[in-house]
């Protein structure tokens, strides 16, 4: 089964709620949720005005990146796995998940292959939302981190389930 982390109401006094597999859910002020898995610490938050989803994830090792969201679902030839970051319910899309760092193509070692991924460290998206406060919403993130020695199991669609009540209060 799936780990999947949920947040509860109690996550406003800043405690982990739910540990799941290892992963825990933080809400460490009202505005912003984060969790960390397969070396990547991941923290969100609505902008100052509400109408974008800042995520920001953070290889723990040094010299380790984030694949670009621009890189196809499946990679290129099955390799690499894109940034993603959708939402449901209470939270709706208005475009296209950007990034706010430069794309560097990094060649894969013994193949003609090159994959388009951020400079190590860490990278901030921004997604346009839209919010409906008397809703829950729920945000599937995926990523994988990489250096030039080594991937880390990639994270796909890991859930975040956001009750009303925790998504009034990153606003």
């Amino acid at each position: 089964m799936k780990a999947s982390t949920v947040l509860t109401v109690a996550a406003l006094s800043g405690i982990p709620v739910l540990t799941a597999l290892g992963l825990a859910l933080t809400l460490h002020h009202p505005r912003e949720l984060t969790f960390t898995d397969q070396g990547v610490s991941v923290a969100m938050h609505l902008s100052d005005d509400g109408d974008r989803l800042l995520t920001t994830f953070t290889p723990q090792r040094p010299g380790f990146h984030v694949y670009s969201v621009g890189l196809p679902a499946d990679g290129i030839h099955g390799l690499g796995r894109p940034t993603r970051v959708e939402v449901d319910g209470a939270l709706r899309s208005r475009g296209p998940l950007t990034a706010e760092a430069p794309i560097r193509m990094l060649p894969m070692r013994g193949t003609d292959l090159a994959f388009p991924v951020y400079p190590d460290g860490p990278v901030t998206t921004d997604l346009p939302v839209a919010v409906d406060e008397h809703g829950d919403a729920r945000v599937l993130v995926s990523y994988a981190a990489c250096s030039p020695q080594e991937c880390l199991r990639p994270v796909t669609s890991h859930p975040v389930e956001i009750p009303a009540a925790a998504l009034a209060a990153m606003r």
